[in-house]
């Protein structure tokens, strides 16, 4: 896998992918185009055959027709076979006629039969049979003597007695006549086609040629039954003549060429075509593996050299890649001295001109590198003393913000509650009678003044929660009491907006916390829960889970946007800003609550919905806070 992902490996495998491929084409257009010219040579060899049978089959159906029609056309012949017709028996008649046989048959080939038959079917003369011994013919198939007596000339093979002949029958009609008077039978042995049939001359040892014939349902082939000896016995077959052989297709006045299995002969290239001059088909075959011995071999060498190909492509992809990654590699090797921190590292330029730019660029970057490490230090150094400079300034800031803060908020706090007295005494009339405008006028100073107090305490708080000196008193609490209490006080606030502030915590769920500061969070979040509800209610809950006393404050109203909820706890953080100023409040409230929480071990969340409302929730530990942080009056 990690040579493979290698810049060598992925050249080898590139370099030799292209060798192997383009070999390979190379090799396989060469075997597609030797296999379609060594076909070519296989059927044009077999229409070779085809040409030269259908010639010999020809020339011998010309002959033996020639010299039946020449001997069926004499005026002595027909005018002798007519007297016998009418005077069957009579034995000169018989003798002339068969005289006129004999001759014919001396042109014939060794074995054959020339027999005059009449119209009723009867022997008339023969060229081999003495007249005495004349029988009705029954040898020679009825539909071809039918056709001849209609004036048809008739070409055919049959088996008599075992064996097979080809015979050609005409009419007898004398010169000048018109209708026949009898039919003239040649016969000839299947031996004198059987040189043809047998002639594999373009062929292999186990060619096979064959004739067929259509016979009614059935096609019948004249086969030789010798394999490859030369033998000239032949066989006589009958197949279906619906079968997509190819003597069925040649039988049928088709031609062409094909591979196939033929059965009892097995896969065979073959090639057919039609005879006219005799109505038959002549079919060549030979076997496949013969035929296609030079194609199979061509292939073979074939996979061969594409299998050395690919050793000998492989191998010299390797080599290939090695001698251009060789350069890259001892450059890595420099760069990883280089980054191990042997600045004096350098890459000798070689391995092609690319490469060498490479090593040239690599040198200057390692000078550059050397001369930033020379001043690194100095400039880390002089940042550092600066950074700790700043660093210093700001937490001297951040001590007097505090302290400031601080110091504002108490001396802020006397003060107010001075003017609050005083407001409060005037208010009262203790002083004297006030009218409505300044009955007016005090409530809003009051209000304000209260306002001003409860923004002190809260900096105040927060700025204790941030030095980590808020102070806590703790002691066991009945929870729910807690929110009774803070429920009681914010539910008439509740009611003047038409606001249902409900209780929903069962005690005693006991929990060690500061019972005031647990009182504030509470107060903050219902008085927030009530400022921004318009209509609903609100619900308190106190739930016990185990080590925990989990508290939460639910409301109806107008929800945190999501944008705001992952800052709503941050100081001065305000969710609806675009509210008016007496709802926004400081933006502290929910960040003391958070301090709060947190400095009793706790956690505090929000879930909320735009429209539908939030859910402020806190949790306790029941045993308070670790006792590294706790203050409390008992220790």
């Amino acid at each position: 896998m990690g040579f493979t992902r290698s810049l060598k490996g992925r050249l080898t495998i590139s370099v030799a992918v292209a060798i192997i491929v383009t070999g390979s084409v190379v090799l396989l257009f060469g075997y597609f185009m030797a296999r379609a010219s060594l076909n070519d040579l296989v059927y044009q060899s077999l229409e070779g055959v085809i040409s030269r049978t259908s010639a010999g089959i020809s020339a011998l159906a010309r002959s033996t027709e020639s010299l039946a029609v020449v001997a069926s056309s004499t005026t002595e012949l027909a005018e002798d076979l007519s007297r016998y017709s009418d005077a069957p028996g009579e034995p000169s008649l018989i003798t002339r006629m068969s005289d006129v046989l004999v001759k014919v048959k001396g042109s014939l080939p060794a074995g054959s039969r020339i027999t005059l038959i009449t119209l009723d079917r009867r022997k008339a003369a023969s060229a081999d049979e003495p007249a005495s011994e004349r029988l009705d013919t029954k040898t020679i198939p009825e539909d071809l003597l039918s056709r001849a007596v209609k004036g048809e000339t008739v070409h055919d093979y049959y088996e008599v007695g075992g064996e097979i002949v080809l015979a050609t029958v005409v009419p007898v009609s004398g010169a000048g006549k018109a209708a026949p008077v009898g039919v003239l039978a040649v016969e000839i042995p299947a031996s004198a086609v059987g040189g043809i049939l047998t002639e594999r001359a373009g062929m292999s040892s186990d060619g096979r040629i064959a004739l067929s014939k259509s016979l009614g349902g059935k096609v019948a082939v004249l086969m030789p039954s010798g394999g490859g000896d030369g033998s000239a016995e032949l066989d006589l077959l009958l197949v279906d003549q619906s079968s997509e052989l190819p003597f069925s297709r040649a039988a049928k006045g088709s031609s062409g060429e094909g591979k196939g299995r033929i059965p009892g002969v097995g896969e065979v290239v073959y090639s057919y075509d039609f005879i006219p001059e005799t109505g038959w088909g002549v079919t060549a075959m030979v076997d496949a593996d013969e035929a296609f011995a030079s194609v199979n071999r061509l292939r073979n060498v074939n996979v061969l050299v594409i299998l050395i190909l690919v050793i000998c492509g492989c191998l010299l992809a390797y080599l290939i890649a090695s001698s251009m990654t060789r350069p890259l590699d001892e450059l890595q090797k420099d760069v990883q001295s280089l980054a191990n921190g042997d600045l004096d590292a350098r890459a000798s330029a070689g391995g092609g001109t690319e490469i060498a730019a490479l090593a040239d660029e690599f040198n200057m970057m390692a000078e550059r590198l050397n001369d930033l490490l020379v001043n690194l230090e100095r400039n880390v150094d002089e940042r550092t003393r600066e950074l700790q400079q700043a660093n210093e300034r700001l937490e001297q800031l951040d001590r007097l913000k505090n302290d400031f803060i601080s110091m504002a908020s108490h001396e802020l706090r006397s003060p107010l509650s001075s003017m609050k007295m005083g407001v409060s005494t005037v208010a009262k009339e203790i002083v004297g009678p006030l009218n409505e405008e300044q009955k007016t006028m005090l409530e809003i100073a009051e209000r304000n003044i209260d306002r001003l107090n409860k923004i002190s305490t809260d900096l105040l708080d927060l700025t204790r929660i941030e030095a980590g000196e808020l102070d806590l008193l703790l002691e066991e609490q009945d929870i729910p009491d807690l929110i009774k209490e803070v429920v009681a006080g914010d539910r008439p606030s509740a009611q003047q907006k038409g606001l249902a502030l409900e209780v929903a915590a069962a005690g005693p769920l006991l929990c060690r916390c500061d019972r005031d500061r647990v009182i504030q969070v509470l107060h903050n979040l219902v008085n927030n829960a009530i400022n921004y509800t318009e209509e609903g209610g609100i619900t308190v809950s106190a739930v016990d889970e185990g080590d925990t006393v989990t508290v939460s404050v639910s409301d109806t109203g107008i929800g945190i946007p999501p944008e705001s909820l992952e800052s709503v706890f941050e100081k001065w953080s305000r969710a609806h800003a675009e509210t008016r100023s007496e709802k926004r409040g400081t933006g502290l409230g929910l960040a003391i609550c958070k301090g709060i929480v947190e400095a009793h071990d706790g956690v505090i969340s929000v879930d909320s919905e735009p429209g539908k409302g939030s859910t402020f929730t806190f949790r306790l530990p029941k045993r308070g806070p670790h006792e590294g942080t706790e203050k409390d009056n008992g220790g």
